[in-house]
């Protein structure tokens, strides 16, 4: 449905409490603080290129930055604490946008760039709030990477703020501008699998360090690398020479949501969206390597049960990383007796089970694709389908239909994410308390809910 710009932003079924923030530069941190609008939003005209800047030029902000280049929008601003990543993307899009401003601090690039219509978030994930906030708060939509930020408080602050500004927003998990995604929604939207039970998700990473602890000492700062406003809202600590920059972050507490925040946002998405599912009802790390103080373990097993408003019984999600996947029992039952590599994502319903892009109904002994498998490949087409993620983003800013990871789904899919994320910190079975936004049975983990903010960079 396309949505007019009056009535692009939907409402919010609850908001968050006050949470506690130990160390914070703030006693407290309300997610449903009134918001300070400090510029109206407005939409571009329809077959308008858009005026846009990027926060973050290196790895996904390249590549970020390549897909909106190539889609002709005018890149207006660049900015980067890595003068060499600057440069490079400048040099990148000089042909077509060879006036494109450069800034180290991207709070001087929202202050001085005064008609932007867009801005790209791709920094590290402890920045993702600060930023994209910010920049709402300016009236620009913001398309911003996976996850969308690193804690929850962040994401209830992110979803308030995006509907007191109404702005387009899109989480950076594109599989959802492609065809075979939607498509996999259509498949477990039409109820050919039956009532799902469980779901089991596999991946490579981490593919950086973690399980580490933090290096002694310290090194020189590099003259082309400003360390201070790379740490921006984290707490301080030494510089060191190859452990956090370039990509070596993502391991570490304070900068990066491990394993589950880089791909989950990715895998759980096509299933969050097709069988509709809801609440959190609780979450556990089932089985983990030798935990550290700073980073992630090294391999985890996390089990998530969510509601769904498809099903009168909850779903259960299992999580493996490190390369880890079910038990061989496990997997046996799963593929029906043939045994083979699981890999990716597997939903189980009792009629049938989906993996990948491949179907085996009960009683049948092969996965087939399901654009050959009977039970599917007449299924009508319902999702609408686009160029790709980005020009969805593009089109929804010049007024056209709302995105797929607007904050409809890219809040509740992050926020079980993370709940995700601080199983894998402590131990037990957690109880999470939908209605308010806590855990009830666990203090520790209620303390994981918020972020520190360092002084001088608090959220909006």
């Amino acid at each position: 449905m396309l949505l007019t710009r009056r009535s692009f932003i939907e409402t919010s079924a609850g908001t968050a409490a006050a949470l506690a923030v130990p160390g914070c530069a703030t006693a407290a941190l309300d997610a449903a603080a009134p918001v300070e609008i400090l510029t109206k939003t407005h939409f571009a005209k329809p077959g308008s290129k858009l005026r846009m800047g990027f926060i973050g030029s290196g790895g996904r902000g390249g590549a970020n930055l390549n897909e909106f280049f190539n889609l002709g929008e005018e890149i207006v601003a660049l900015c980067d604490v890595d003068a060499t990543r600057l440069d490079a993307a400048a040099k990148k899009v000089a042909s077509r946008c060879p006036k494109a401003r450069r800034y180290r601090d991207w709070r001087d690039m929202l202050d001085k760039e005064k008609d932007l219509d867009a801005v790209v978030v791709s920094t590290p994930d402890h920045m993702h709030a600060a930023a994209a906030i910010a920049a709402m708060k300016r009236g620009l939509h913001v398309y911003v990477e996976k996850p969308l930020v690193r804690t929850f408080f962040e994401a209830e602050r992110f979803r308030k703020v995006a509907e007191a500004c109404g702005v387009v927003t899109q989480m950076g998990n594109n599989g959802n501008g492609t065809d075979g995604q939607r498509r996999n929604i259509e498949i477990l939207q039409s109820g050919v699998l039956g009532e799902v039970s469980e779901i089991h998700v596999t991946t490579d990473r981490p593919i950086w360090p973690q399980a580490i602890n933090r290096p002694e000492g310290s090194d020189t700062i590099p003259d082309t690398f400003d360390w201070n406003l790379w740490l921006g809202v984290a707490p301080k600590r030494p510089f060191k020479k190859n452990v956090y920059h370039a990509f070596k972050w993502r391991g570490w507490f304070d900068f990066g949501t491990g394993a589950m925040g880089d791909i989950a946002c990715h895998a759980m998405s096509f299933f969050w969206r097709g069988l509709a599912l809801e609440r959190v009802v609780s979450v556990e790390t089932i089985q983990s390597t030798p935990k550290f103080s700073e980073t992630y373990p090294a391999a985890t097993t996390v089990k998530l049960v969510v509601t769904s408003a498809r099903q009168k019984k909850p779903v259960e999600i299992y999580w493996y990383d490190g390369k880890t996947g079910p038990a061989e029992a496990t997997a046996r039952r799963l593929t029906d007796g043939v045994m083979s590599s699981l890999g990716g994502t597997t939903v189980v319903g009792a009629n049938g089970i989906l993996r990948g892009g491949t179907l085996m109904m009960k009683g049948e002994r092969k996965f087939i694709r399901w654009q050959d498998h009977p039970a599917t490949r007449e299924l009508p087409v319902t999702l609408p389908r686009v160029k790709n993620h980005h020009w969805e983003f593009a089109e929804a800013v010049r007024g056209g239909a709302k995105p797929f990871s607007h904050i409809d789904h890219s809040v509740p899919l992050t926020e079980a994410v993370l709940l995700g994320c601080i199983s894998q910190r402590v131990a037990g079975k957690l109880d999470w308390d939908a209605a308010k936004g806590r855990f009830s049975n666990s203090d520790e983990a209620n303390a994981l809910l918020a972020p520190y903010v360092r002084p001088g960079w608090e959220i909006g």
